[in-house]
């Protein structure tokens, strides 16, 4: 019998589930599923500010313009992340629309889709047993039910495929480490080097971060180093060379140095240092927010600690711990503090509890079976929390389509009672099927909260409203500029050939350019208007449109001026 558990269960679903499991058709039809949830929500779930919105904006332009070295926003030199990403986003647009969002997201997708095939096959290779594709299936499906991973699915940027990249590294390190005792020439190295190369090239050091303290915990608990020299330093760190440095050489001299200066010293210092953009939180954090961006798998983290020993003695074990305790505390010592941040730790995560839901372990004791219930009321509390949260979304920022919000959230209600049934089922049995149902509502109940409740959110969708109010003018506007709203979602919605002012230059913008088009903000307007009556402009105002800025987190009004001539 595969499972201790399943000796004396008669009920055949939970082995029929069990059997399909074991097959390969389980994880090509969690890959057929979760490829439709995402292309749905590409198309339902209007850009997002900020960070999509910037990255689809300067992808647009290095579509649009041919240059594939620097990174621009509007005029402005974008220096947040290498060029990798955003020559992915652009070829992806060249070939699908540049003008759709959605062609923006499609990298996006293929990481997601990455992460989970490379998880199912990095299982069979750290941990080879009968069990191997049911665990590696779990594995899968646990990453896929969170609401983490499918938000980066979602979202235009580079997180999803930094999370492919990794894993490559990660998968090639575990081969170079489990081999460590063998006489035979290095392997797998060259492979290693190259997925680390391509992890730079999307978001720079958070590739090689994860390998290095994934190493050096290695090397630490093992007293060992001499495996090291397995990874070929010289000839990989040529590899690195050969890949990252002509991109990184070009944009230095079209930019006379701005960009790799700004890029260190402007963003990744700072966020070392400091809690950035207001994103500062104490240590601890990332542990607290596991439970809630790991839902509803995180309600098994507590069986981690019934593999005992095992931790620290089996060598995938060990690997997937290190991975997970040197990165966490990594990203807890850094003050700026964002959730997509604990992306690289979530298939260690992921792996480990699989394993443990997967192994024949000893009976918990007291204290651990007290851990692994308080597990069970901690990712309750968090599912609740989330349910709430969405409820509350709904019903104030819902607006115009705020009905199909709401019903969303009722469907999300029913699902999330019936993982906490299913819940209290597997806590009384610890039955396949009641696994496999609480990490599939999961996924379908994420799935709903992304394109169902916040496609709905019309009040904090403001472009779409921004672009639909310039259409319907009478009057076309042959320029058009932002004053006091300058979000990069209305930028990418408008075009590039928006212009963004202060108040100020947006009243004298009107009086010199002719069919021009203003769009203020309520808080610009006073000295907006001021300068207009100083320059005696017939001010007509064609439009408004009201919500929320979600960005900020303040109601907004923008009001649409043109000049009567």
């Amino acid at each position: 019998m595969l499972f201790p558990w399943m000796k004396h269960n008669n009920l055949n679903w939970h082995q029929t589930i069990a059997q399909f499991m074991m097959s390969r058709r389980a994880l090509w039809l969690l890959l057929a599923i979760m490829t439709g949830f995402v292309l749905i929500t590409h198309q339902a779930v209007p850009m997002l500010d900020r960070d999509e919105a910037r990255f689809s904006q300067a992808s647009r332009q290095m579509a649009e313009t041919g240059d594939v070295i620097t990174i621009r926003f509007l005029d402005e030199l974008r220096a947040k992340k290498p060029a990798g990403i955003y020559w992915l986003q652009a070829s992806s647009a060249a070939l699908f629309g540049i003008d759709d969002v959605a062609s923006y997201r499609l990298p996006s997708l293929i990481g997601f889709l990455a992460t989970l095939t490379l998880t199912y096959f990095f299982t069979q290779s750290l941990f080879p047993s009968p069990a191997a594709p049911l665990h590696g299936v779990l594995a899968g499906l646990m990453l896929a039910s969170g609401p983490l991973l499918q938000a980066e699915a979602l979202l235009a940027k580079t997180d999803s495929l930094l999370l492919a990249t990794i894993l490559c590294q990660q998968i090639m390190l575990w081969r170079i480490y489990r081999d460590s005792d063998l006489k035979s020439p290095a392997s797998h190295w060259g492979a290693f080097w190259i997925a680390l190369s391509a992890s730079i090239l999307l978001k720079g050091p958070i590739g090689p971060l994860v390998s290095f303290v994934t190493i050096a915990g290695l090397c630490a608990l093992d007293r060992n180093i001499s495996w090291l020299k397995r990874l070929c330093w010289g000839r990989g760190l040529l590899i690195v060379g050969f890949i990252t440095l002509p991109w990184a050489l070009a944009v230095t001299i079209a930019t006379d140095g701005a960009f790799l200066k700004t890029a260190i010293s402007a963003d990744f210092l700072a966020k070392v240092q400091s809690g950035q953009e207001s994103h500062g939180a104490p240590f601890g954090t990332y542990f607290l927010l596991m439970f809630l961006m790991f839902f509803p798998a995180s309600a098994f983290l507590c069986f981690v600690p019934l593999l005992g020993k095992s931790l620290l003695t089996d060598k995938a074990s060990k690997f997937c711990l290190v991975w997970l305790v040197g990165y966490w505390f990594v990203i807890e010592c850094v003050p700026t503090k964002l959730p997509h941040y604990i992306l690289p730790l979530l298939p260690a995560l992921a792996l480990l509890t699989s394993l443990a839901l997967t192994r024949s372990l000893p009976v918990a004791g007291r204290k651990l079976a007290r851990l692994i219930d308080a597990g069970y009321i901690v990712a309750a509390l968090s599912g609740t929390l989330l349910c709430g949260v969405l409820f509350w979304v709904a019903i104030k920022y819902g607006g115009i389509t705020g009905g199909r919000a709401f019903v969303s959230v009722l469907l999300i209600f029913m699902l999330a009672a019936l993982i906490l049934w299913h819940l209290w089922l597997w806590r009384a049995g610890r039955k396949i099927g009641d696994l496999v149902v609480i990490l599939c509502a999961g996924a379908v109940l994420h799935f709903m909260a992304i394109g169902g409740v916040i496609a709905h959110l019309d009040s904090v969708h403001i472009a779409p409203h921004i672009s639909r109010s310039i259409d319907q003018l009478e009057k076309k506007p042959s320029l058009i500029a932002l004053a006091g709203y300058h979000e990069p979602s209305a930028v990418f919605e408008i075009g590039r050939d928006v212009l963004l002012l202060t108040a100020d230059e947006a009243a004298l913008f009107l009086a010199e350019a002719k069919d021009a088009l203003v769009i203020i903000e309520e808080r610009a307007l006073p000295d907006f208007q001021k300068i207009a009556d100083e320059l005696a402009l017939r001010l007509q105002e064609v439009a408004r449109v009201d919500g929320f800025n979600h960005s900020r987190g303040q109601d907004v009004s923008l009001r649409f001026f043109q000049v009567i001539r």
